[in-house]
């Protein structure tokens, strides 16, 4: 959609253009004033964040409107500066929100996951798996904690953040009501090693899903589910190491052996004693389940490779795990989370209107040339600006804009796109950990020590947070410099030629 932008532009004359450009600055405040308050607001979380992205698109859709009326002679004026080529409104048009904003694509992924994960989770699969790993242990604190850890980024691998930390925050809850330990030390470090985790897969967050849409799973990109393996699985495995090491530093008491042995030791035998077995209420889909979703895992690594889109490999499953699950289909609909569905469609459309006006492609030019021909100042400005951006406005949020900055971002600093993206994913995954709404995962985890009377004060989560977010960001740095000499990933010598013979 840039390059046609660029490309139609060209045909207009450069006075025209000026002129165009000046009656746009209006236009551009608006859109970045409405998205600028939205993104605040769901931050702040004062409100609920479906209900401000639906408002600040319903918004959006209004002042597009009005700027269509009000500048109802651009097409005109374009068609005419252009000798009868160009014909375009000046921002958009309704027919562009559904065509070119939304990316149904990544919508239709993010639902049929979510199926998946939904039916998957309901047959006791985890539970049961959880609970080997408790006797695994033999009710070793230490051990146990690492063992779900180790657990916790499998299951991100296979689920994605979100289910993934509900269902270990929830038997966390369990087993530290049965042995009466603090719990909050134990759901921080699954969270941020959850957070890690969320860089590892396609599936692992909605950031990768946002981004892997935005480009339709591009091959090219390294965006496929195995090509997606090998970037994002090293940074994650690094990532949280770093966040274990920073855990076990700042609450060692949380892992040791309770003064009263004597009392620890008979409720640990007791939490030893429970049967995993009782966890299957329904042996014949337990084992269906768990065939299903191996065979899922291993069909979406292949499909990659054969370039099968994800989102139909997605929605195949998504059926058949509705199919064998062997209960009414609209049950397991309701499930869905819709509120977020439109969360979504509300922010594609926020920042698509304010991407129409070109300040985000701008706003990428002037990055870019902070950092022309710099692959690894490039990285390190595009990772921390999408970290700390995303650890204080939200994730998903920043994803979705810094999607549209990315391409002329690039351009202007004549490097290789690929290492913008990845850079792109590292920070906002990994900012996860910085704040509590600096993700989806970090949101459910404080709400929960909350509903369970721990609370935990911002503070003490950047306390822990801020360290982990830091070192891993530079660790990430290091990661893309090295993976943008092995691939190749180094100054566009096409895009730098072109300058040269242009000048």
């Amino acid at each position: 959609m840039l390059g046609l932008k660029e490309a139609m532009d060209a045909l207009i004359p450069d006075w025209a253009n000026y002129l165009l450009k000046l009656h746009l600055f209006p236009a551009q405040i608006v859109f970045t004033i409405i998205v600028i308050v939205a993104f605040g607001l769901i931050a702040a979380g004062r409100l609920n964040k479906t209900i401000v992205a639906l408002g600040g698109a319903v918004i959006t859709l209004v002042a597009g409107y009005y700027f269509g009326v009000v500048y109802c002679w651009v097409p005109i004026f374009k068609w005419f500066v252009s000798g009868g080529l160009v014909n375009t409104a000046l921002l958009f048009s309704f027919e562009d929100v559904y065509k070119e904003f939304i990316s149904w694509s990544t919508l239709l992924i993010i639902i049929s996951i979510v199926i998946i994960t939904t039916v998957a989770s309901r047959s006791g699969l985890f539970e049961y798996i959880i609970l080997k790993v408790v006797k695994f242990s033999g009710g070793d604190i230490r051990k146990l904690f690492l063992y779900l850890c180790i657990i916790s980024f499998v299951l991100t691998m296979i689920l994605g953040n979100n289910p993934t930390l509900i269902i270990i925050s929830t038997l966390i809850f369990l087993i530290d009501r049965i042995l009466d330990l603090n719990p909050v030390p134990h759901i921080l470090g699954i969270l941020f090693v959850i957070n890690a985790a969320s860089n590892s897969t396609v599936i692992g967050s909605f950031v990768n899903l946002l981004v892997s849409g935005h480009y339709n799973l591009d091959p090219t990109r390294y965006l496929s589910y195995p090509n997606f393996l090998l970037l994002g699985l090293p940074f994650g495995v690094i990532s949280a190491v770093i966040a274990l090491f920073f855990l076990l530093h700042y609450h060692k008491e949380a892992f040791q052996v309770p003064k009263d042995k004597e009392e620890f030791f008979e409720i640990r035998s007791r939490l030893l004693s429970l049967d995993e077995h009782k966890l299957m209420s329904d042996p014949r889909l337990f084992h269906r389940i768990s065939i299903l979703l191996i065979v899922t895992i291993l069909v979406f690594v292949v499909a990659g490779f054969f370039g099968v889109p994800f989102y139909v490999v997605a929605l195949i499953f998504a059926v058949l795990f509705l199919v064998i699950s062997g209960e009414n289909p609209e049950k397991t609909l309701r499930e869905v989370n819709w509120s977020l569905i439109f969360f979504f469609i509300g922010i594609f459309i926020m920042v698509g209107g304010l991407n129409s006006t070109g300040v985000l492609e701008n706003l990428g030019s002037n990055l870019g040339k902070l950092t022309a021909t710099n692959v690894p100042l490039t990285a390190a400005l595009v990772t921390t600006l999408s970290s700390t951006l995303s650890g204080v406005l939200y994730n998903i949020s920043v994803t979705s804009a810094l999607l549209y900055v990315t391409p002329s971002l690039s351009a202007s600093a004549l490097v290789n796109e690929n290492l913008v993206i990845w850079s792109l994913i590292y920070g906002a995954n990994i900012a996860a950990s910085l704040t509590p709404i600096g993700g989806l995962p970090s949101l459910i985890a404080v709400t929960s020590l909350e509903k369970e009377g721990h609370p935990i004060p911002w503070s003490r989560f950047i306390k822990i947070g801020a360290p982990i977010t830091l070192v891993s960001v530079v660790a990430g740095i290091f990661l893309l410099i090295g993976f943008s000499h092995i691939l190749g990933w180094g100054v566009d010598i096409s895009s730098l030629l072109a300058i040269l013979y242009s000048k």
